[in-house]
C-alpha cells in the first residue's frame, strides 16, 4: 500500500515524496479508517484524500461548500488524468442529470457536491448506486454552529452514516481551533477517528502586527524593503483600488482584483500575477480561492479580518514552497471598533429579517409554497432601491437568512439567458398570427428547446439572432442584432407570453424549501453566533496588540497545545531582543511625531542635551532606513508606522 500511494503520487502529481504528515493520512484512508485531518492552508490537504480516491475501485464523494474550489479541483484533477466532476447550483438541470448518469456508470474517481445538494431527496436516491468507497467532508468546521462559517446543511451530513453505513468518512479543515474539533467528530459521527494535526506554527512564516497611521504609505515602505511576489488584502473595493493606485504611482508593479471586475478581467489579472508579470496583487478576500502560487514572499493585510481563522487562512498563501516569507497585519486603533459595529449590523433583528425575506421573494415573484431549488439571479441593488432599503443592510439580512437555513446565496455566478413559456399554446399561436415578425423567433424557441413550457431553458441570444437572418449565416453576429432579439423577448415577457431572464453575473438565490408566509427563524442561534464572533474579534485583537510570540499564538489557538518555545523571528520576539535604550528611543520618535507630525530633526533634537541627541539621532537614522519615518524635501519628519524589518 505504501508503494501504491507513492506510485500514484509520482504518476499524477510528479512528486517522488509526500510532505511531512501526508503519508500517514493517506494510509489511514486507504485502510478505511475514519479520519480528522487538521492541516493549515497550504499544507497539501487535497492530495491526502485524492491519492486514496485514485487507489480505490469506486467513487470518492467530496462535500465542499465552495463552488470556485470545486471547479478548480475538478479542472486540476482532469488535467492530471484523474476523472472527476462536480455538482453545484451553477449548473443547468441537463448538465446535472448528465453528470449523475455518468457517475452511475462509475466514470468518476471523485465526485464533488455541495452539502445542500447532498441533502436533497433526488440526490439521495442516487446514492446507493454510486459505488461510494470514501466520504470526504472538506471545510468540516462549517458543521459547528459556533464557527465563523457555520452552514446548517452541514449538520445533516451525519445522515450519510445511516445511508452509507460501511463507508469510511474523512473530515478536513484548516480552520478548526481545539474547541471546534469535538463538534466535527460528534456532528459527523466519526467512529474512533485517527486525528492528524499539521504544523500550525509554519516555521517559515515570519509574523508581524504593526500599528499604522498611514497604511497606503506604510505598505509602500514595506514593499520597497522586501523582494518577491506579494499579496495585499484590503477590506473594500474602494480601498483595493486606492492602494493599487498608490503603489503604481510609486513605481511598484501592481494590479488589483475584486468581485466588481468581469470574469475575463479577473482571470487575466490573476494569470498575470501567478506568472510573475505583476509583482503585487491588491485584492479583497474574494481572491485566492484555489490559487496555488508557491513563491509568495509577502502577505500584507491593510485591515484586520474579523477573526483569527480567516486571517490565518489568508496568510497561508505565503511561503508554500517552504521558503521564508513575511505576513504583516496593519491596524489602526479605530479598526477594532469599526469591525465590532460591522458585526452588529451583520446580525439584524427578527423584524428586519422577515422584511428582507418577504420583500426579496415578492420581488422575485415567488409565491407561498413555491420556489424550492429554483435558481433566481438577484440584482440586489435594484431590489434594495425598490424596497427602500440600504443595499448593505439587505445584503447582511440575506446572509443571516442563509445562516438560518432559509436559502443558499451563491456569489457572482454567471448564468446564461433563460426563457420559459408562461402563455398557453393558443395565446402564443394567436400572437404569431398577429405579429409575423415574431414567428421565426418563437418557432426556434419552441422547436429547439424541449421542456420550455415546464421550466426555464438556457438560450444563446447570438444564435437566435443568426437564425433570424434571411441569409449570410457565416458572419459574426453584431451587438445590434443581439439587442433586437433581447427587445423582442422583453416585449413578449411584458405581454406575459414568456418569462425572460437575460444573461447575468448576479448572485443566485435558491430556497432550501418552499416559501413560507411564516418562516421560522432561530434568533437565539443568531445571537449566540454574534457573541462568538465578537469573542473571536477580541482574540485577533489580542494577537495583534499583545506582546506574546506570534507563532506561539497560532500553535496554541489551533492545537490547544501551548508552545514551549518562542520563534525568535516575529516582531514581538525581535523587539524583546533589543536593548532598553533602543526601545525608549523608538518610542520617543513615535510619540513625538504623532503629536508633531511636521517637525524637523533639528528642531526636535535641540531640546535635549548633546549626549541624548546622539542616541536619538542614531535611532532616527535606523527608523528612516526601516521606513518607519519619512523625511520630505523640507526636512519635515512624519511617522508612518513600525517596520517589519526590525
Amino acid at each position: 500500500m505504501h508503494t501504491l500511494a507513492h506510485d500514484i503520487l509520482l504518476k499524477h502529481w510528479g512528486y517522488d515524496a509526500f510532505r511531512p504528515g501526508q503519508l500517514s493520512i493517506v494510509e489511514h484512508l486507504m485502510n478505511g479508517a475514519d479520519t480528522l485531518a487538521l492541516l493549515p492552508t497550504g499544507g497539501g490537504k487535497s492530495i491526502c484524500f485524492q491519492v486514496p480516491a485514485v487507489a480505490k475501485t469506486g467513487t470518492t464523494l467530496v462535500v465542499s461548500p465552495l463552488i470556485a474550489l470545486m471547479k478548480d479541483q475538478v479542472e486540476t484533477l482532469n488535467r492530471k488524468g484523474i476523472s472527476a466532476a462536480a455538482l453545484h447550483a451553477g449548473m443547468s438541470r441537463g448538465d446535472i442529470n448528465l453528470t449523475l448518469e455518468r457517475a452511475l456508470k462509475g466514470e468518476f474517481k471523485l465526485l464533488y457536491v455541495s452539502p445542500e445538494r447532498l441533502a436533497t431527496q433526488n440526490f439521495r436516491g442516487y446514492l446507493p448506486n454510486l459505488h461510494v468507497q470514501l466520504l470526504v467532508v472538506d471545510e468540516a468546521h462549517c458543521i459547528s454552529m459556533w464557527g465563523q462559517d457555520f452552514r446548517p446543511s452541514y449538520q445533516r451530513l451525519s445522515e450519510l452514516r445511516t445511508l452509507l453505513p460501511q463507508v469510511p468518512m474523512a473530515a478536513f479543515t484548516a480552520s478548526a481551533p481545539a474547541w471546534i474539533q469535538e463538534d466535527i467528530i460528534q456532528g459527523l459521527q466519526l467512529r474512533n477517528p485517527t486525528i492528524h494535526k499539521g504544523d500550525f506554527s509554519r516555521s517559515n512564516l515570519v509574523f508581524h502586527a504593526l500599528k499604522s497611521q498611514d497604511k497606503a504609505l506604510h505598505i509602500v515602505r514595506i514593499l520597497e524593503r522586501s523582494q518577491g511576489s506579494a499579496l495585499v488584502f484590503a477590506h473594500t473595493r474602494k480601498s483595493v483600488e486606492g492602494i493599487c493606485k498608490t503603489l503604481l504611482e510609486q513605481g511598484i508593479s501592481a494590479s488589483f482584483y475584486h468581485a466588481g471586475l468581469s470574469n475575463s478581467e479577473r482571470s487575466e489579472r490573476q494569470n498575470a500575477w501567478v506568472s510573475n508579470h505583476v509583482r503585487v496583487m491588491v485584492c479583497t478576500n474574494a481572491f485566492g480561492m484555489g490559487v496555488d502560487k508557491p513563491d509568495v514572499r509577502l502577505v500584507i493585510h491593510s485591515y484586520p479580518p474579523k477573526n483569527p481563522e480567516d486571517y490565518y487562512q489568508e496568510v497561508g498563501r505565503a511561503g508554500r514552497d517552504g521558503q521564508s516569507s513575511h505576513c504583516v497585519l496593519l491596524y489602526h486603533p479605530n479598526d477594532w471598533q469599526e469591525i465590532h459595529q460591522n458585526l452588529l449590523q451583520q446580525h439584524p433583528p427578527e423584524e428586519a429579517l422577515k422584511h428582507a425575506y418577504h420583500g426579496l421573494l415578492n420581488t422575485l415573484g415567488i409565491s407561498d409554497g413555491e420556489g424550492e431549488w429554483q435558481q433566481n439571479p438577484v440584482n440586489l441593488s435594484a431590489i434594495a432601491q425598490q424596497l427602500k432599503t440600504n443595499p448593505k443592510d439587505l445584503y447582511y439580512a440575506v446572509k443571516a437568512l442563509e445562516i438560518l437555513g432559509q436559502w443558499q446565496w451563491i456569489e457572482g455566478q454567471w448564468q446564461p439567458a433563460k426563457v420559459m413559456m408562461t402563455g398557453s399554446a393558443d395565446e402564443i399561436y394567436a400572437f404569431k398570427e398577429s405579429q409575423p415578425a415574431y414567428g421565426i423567433l418563437l418557432d426556434v424557441l419552441l422547436r429547439g428547446h424541449g421542456g420550455i413550457f415546464d421550466h426555464p431553458v438556457a438560450i444563446q441570444e447570438a444564435s437566435l439572432a443568426k437564425r433570424l437572418r434571411k441569409g449570410d449565416f457565416d458572419h459574426e453576429v453584431s451587438a445590434q442584432e443581439i439587442q433586437q432579439v433581447q427587445r423582442m423577448l422583453m416585449q413578449m415577457a411584458t405581454l406575459k407570453l414568456l418569462r425572460y431572464q437575460p444573461a447575468t453575473e448576479w448572485p443566485l438565490l435558491m430556497l432550501n424549501e418552499p416559501r413560507s408566509l411564516y418562516p421560522s427563524l432561530n434568533m437565539g442561534l443568531l445571537q449566540r453566533l454574534l457573541q462568538r464572533r465578537l469573542e473571536a474579534l477580541e482574540q485577533l485583537k489580542s494577537y495583534a496588540t499583545g506582546d506574546t510570540c506570534r507563532s506561539a499564538f497560532w500553535k496554541s489557538y489551533f492545537t490547544d497545545d501551548p508552545a514551549k518555545e518562542t520563534c525568535g523571528n516575529c516582531d514581538v520576539c525581535k523587539r524583546k531582543d533589543r536593548i532598553a535604550g533602543d526601545i525608549k528611543s523608538r518610542q520617543f520618535w513615535q510619540t513625538t511625531l504623532q503629536s508633531q507630525p511636521h517637525g524637523s530633526a533639528t528642531q526636535i533634537l535641540k531640546q535635549f542635551p548633546l549626549t541624548q541627541q546622539g542616541i536619538l539621532a542614531q535611532t532616527l537614522r535606523i527608523l528612516l532606513d526601516e521606513g518607519c519615518i519619512i523625511e520630505n524635501e523640507n526636512q519635515a519628519l512624519t511617522w508612518v508606522g513600525e517596520s517589519f524589518l526590525q
